[in-house]
């Protein structure tokens, strides 16, 4: 994986996630342009929900070292349960507090489960808190709404970013770091500077004709500036939803 001490020396170095993934033809373009990991959402919340059979059809689809199954969890036993029936390797946990934290690991350690976990955090003050009570590989950096995480398609400043990245880094267990909320194609044009200092990107609502619906031409251009296509060559009519 990437290294943590220093900023990337090209944006092909950070890694991508496409995330929000809903429709079997999205999943398979996005494995084919090179994304890294593809989320797939189980969180009845989201309008990008995918019930446990629309997991098992696009996990069949992805190749299972990319897969990625997002969560918030109102109960730890539910985490176990999901890795168990998938048979997934990463996990990527949405709204969890400290106990929510301790009660993961506990079932996670009975059941002899060890994911790749990542944990999404709020850009406040007290959210790194988490950290001290589960064993993650990344922090995923997101925007929140009514103390959960995720699903708001709101970027988070700059500045306020890069100093919650400072810290994570500084922490005793210095897992990668992810950044999350309203990344689009024209979010890589403008800043990639910044973007390099991540270790992965995570793309969601910014690459949508409508939600859970992405747009192929925005995923294409939005690898072409991550300097990846997966050595697809850009068809002549590239529509809104489709790749034709």
């Amino acid at each position: 994986m990437n290294s943590l001490n220093s900023s990337h020396e090209s944006l092909a170095d950070v890694l991508v996630k496409i995330c929000g993934i809903k429709r079997p033809e999205d999943a398979i373009l996005a494995d084919k342009l090179g994304a890294d990991l593809l989320g797939l959402i189980h969180v009845e919340r989201s309008p990008r929900h995918l019930t446990g059979r629309e997991l098992e059809d696009i996990l069949s689809l992805i190749p299972p070292e990319k897969a990625v199954i997002v969560l918030e969890p109102s109960d730890p036993v539910e985490v176990a349960e999901v890795i168990e029936r998938t048979g997934v390797e990463r996990v990527q946990l949405h709204s969890i507090s400290c106990e929510d934290a301790r009660g993961i690991k506990r079932v996670l350690t009975e059941n002899g489960f060890n994911p790749g976990i990542t944990v999404a955090v709020p850009p406040e003050p007290g959210s790194l808190d988490v950290l001290d009570h589960i064993p993650c590989s990344c922090v995923m950096l997101d925007s929140s709404s009514g103390g959960r995480t995720g699903g708001t398609g709101r970027m988070i400043p700059p500045e306020l970013a890069l100093g919650m990245l400072r810290l994570i880094r500084s922490h005793e267990s210095a897992p990668e770091v992810a950044l999350a909320g309203g990344l689009g194609p024209s979010t890589v044009r403008l800043n990639p500077e910044y973007l390099l200092e991540f270790d992965c990107l995570d793309f969601n609502s910014g690459i949508e004709a409508a939600p859970g619906i992405k747009d192929h031409a925005m995923m294409f251009e939005l690898m072409e500036y991550m300097g990846r296509t997966g050595g697809l060559q850009k068809p002549s009519r590239l529509q809104r939803g489709e790749l034709s």
